[in-house]
């Protein structure tokens, strides 16, 4: 008799699946947020919804609704305004499954940023690898704007910061864990941009935070992301453009293969210089020069010179906008001196900002090309 008592007890537990199981349409899936102030100078947030029974299949149309719902609410912490969002939908939102974070270059010139991210490290819900942006544009409008080729802005926005191996203008992934560890360490750091350029959403250059004050101290525009890039020794790939003004029968552009940039600091009674040493591993990707022959004895030196001289225009173009427009390090210039002049560190750590408006630095860049592609009409 107990026996089948047991059974019968085993037999309801098994055929009761996951009892504590939910339809997913009344899961509140949140794949993307966006941080901004309000006119009325309270805090706002957008929760994008994904909206399941909206989401296309392979049999219809691509005319069909968007998959997803904005929710926008205002309130003075952001705590608030996630509880609040229960009053205006069914479905509590749910972060396990977010994509991205979107900032507004409002919001951190009026609030503190380790403050504005103070909820979103310390709850267990959201994963310190989910990536941050910055934008100038509304980001109600960002995340309105219908997709290229993603069924919500909110992931287009994160899909894209992922073609930075293979386009230097596109600044690496700051995920809110590299920017908590950068607040804790309190360095000056750049968070990648977005921008609304006629009516699509793009990568766009990057907001610079300063560490003093914990605020956003600027813009850099994408045409200096490549040269910063450089600077912080993370190219993976992407392109050099030399135009028919830096080459005869131009132009001529090179692929990127590899890249190594090397940093020496000297001191010299109380006065530090630095040297940066960029080493470009690259290919001929294109060649408009159809008078020109790749084999001729010297060319590869022209091209190579050229380009050298081309990244180093854009990487002294960097270091004179942080040291004479910002007048903030954000090159990690002082993760080098502290490691390679310690005693140097000791004296001007604290004051550093001031200290590193006036460092003499020079820019050497060493290009190689060591291979010309396929074929090549003027190879004979």
């Amino acid at each position: 008799m107990h026996h089948k008592i047991l059974l019968s007890g085993l037999v309801l537990v098994l055929l009761a699946g996951c009892w504590d199981s939910k339809e997913i349409e009344n899961v509140g899936i949140v794949t993307g947020l966006a941080l901004d102030v309000s006119e009325e100078s309270s805090l706002s947030m957008v929760n994008q919804y994904v909206v399941p029974g909206k989401i296309p299949t392979q049999q219809e149309s691509s005319n069909q609704e968007a998959p997803y719902q904005n929710i926008q609410i205002n309130g003075e912490s952001f705590f608030e305004i996630i509880r609040e969002n229960s009053l205006e939908s069914n479905r509590p939102p749910n972060y396990t499954h977010l994509k991205s974070i979107l900032t507004s270059t409002r919001l951190f010139e009026k609030e503190r940023v380790d403050q504005v991210i103070d909820l979103f490290i310390r709850d267990h819900e959201f994963r310190r690898t989910v990536p941050v942006f910055i934008t100038g544009d509304s980001v109600e409008d960002i995340f309105s704007t219908e997709p290229t080729k993603e069924l919500f802005p909110s992931i287009q926005i994160k899909e894209l910061s992922e073609n930075y191996f293979k386009n230097n203008k596109i600044p690496r992934n700051l995920s809110i864990g590299d920017m908590s560890q950068k607040i804790s360490e309190e360095t000056n750091f750049v968070i990648p941009g977005i921008s609304l350029e006629d009516g699509f959403i793009k990568s766009s250059g990057a907001g610079v935070i300063s560490a003093e004050e914990s605020k956003y101290a600027g813009w850099i525009p994408s045409e200096n992301i490549e040269g910063l890039r450089f600077i912080y020794n993370n190219v993976q790939g992407g392109y050099i453009d030399i135009v028919e003004e830096k080459i005869d029968q131009g132009p001529v552009v090179l692929e990127i293969k590899d890249s190594k940039t090397e940093y020496d600091t000297t001191l010299s009674g109380n006065t530090l210089t630095m040297k940066i040493t960029i080493h470009i591993s690259s290919v001929l990707g294109e060649d408009w020069g159809m008078e020109r022959n790749v084999y001729k004895k010297g060319w590869k030196g022209k091209v190579e010179a050229a380009g050298n001289q081309v990244i180093k225009d854009k990487v002294e173009q960097v270091i004179r906008m942080a040291q004479k427009d910002f007048k903030i390090d954000f090159l990690d210039f002082s993760k080098r001196v502290k490691i390679q002049q310690p005693k140097y560190w000791k004296q001007h750590g604290k004051d550093w900002n001031n200290t590193f408006k006036d460092i003499d630095v020079s820019v050497e860049v060493k290009t190689k090309i060591t291979d010309f592609g396929t074929q090549n009409f003027n190879s004979n």
